[in-house]
């Protein structure tokens, strides 16, 4: 694999061609998936950053046992980024929606590559740091539209009748 692809990826797009070599010389693994396949399962543990290289991917979480979409992921995006910072569980299942490639970094090699190149770990922590305010813009919105939505459940019976009748 050359250093392009990784290039458009969020995580290193700041990074130098040396970098990028580097980190190709790091320890990434590619992996292919079926759709439908498990990935990572909420809960287990994850010692790995991945790259979604190409296909789609749909994550998920379980509420009061029950499935629930959050978003899917496409060619270029990211994942396992939580597990760096925290103690290595994923904190959502992924499954494969189409045949899917996914390249990944075990945590460990992903320290040293990051010990070794300071430069790129400064310009890979600030990218992790984007891409997670990111996201938490998204999911204070998505809380926004829920708050909506249980005002209208409290406030509207019209709304709440119609709202019972499609979730049965």
């Amino acid at each position: 694999m050359d250093e392009s692809f990784l290039k458009g990826v969020t995580l290193f797009a700041e990074f130098e061609p040396a970098e990028l070599q580097a980190l190709l010389r790091g320890g990434l693994q590619s992996t292919r998936y079926a759709a439908g396949d498990a990935i990572l399962d909420e809960g287990k543990a994850n010692r790995a950053l991945h790259i979604l290289k190409s296909g789609r991917i749909r994550v998920s979480r379980y509420v009061n046992d029950r499935e629930v979409a959050l978003c899917d992921l496409e060619a270029g995006q990211t994942f396992g980024e939580l597990s760096i910072i925290e103690d290595g569980v994923a904190s959502a299942s992924l499954r494969a929606v189409a045949e899917t490639e996914v390249l990944s970094i075990a945590m460990h090699d992903l320290a040293r590559f990051l010990r070794e190149m300071p430069s790129a770990g400064s310009k890979f922590w600030r990218a992790v740091a984007v891409d997670l305010r990111r996201r938490l813009i998204q999911t204070n919105d998505v809380v926004r539209s829920y708050f909506e939505v249980n005002r209208a459940l409290v406030e509207n019976p019209t709304f709440r009748q119609a709202y019972a009748m499609c979730n049965r």
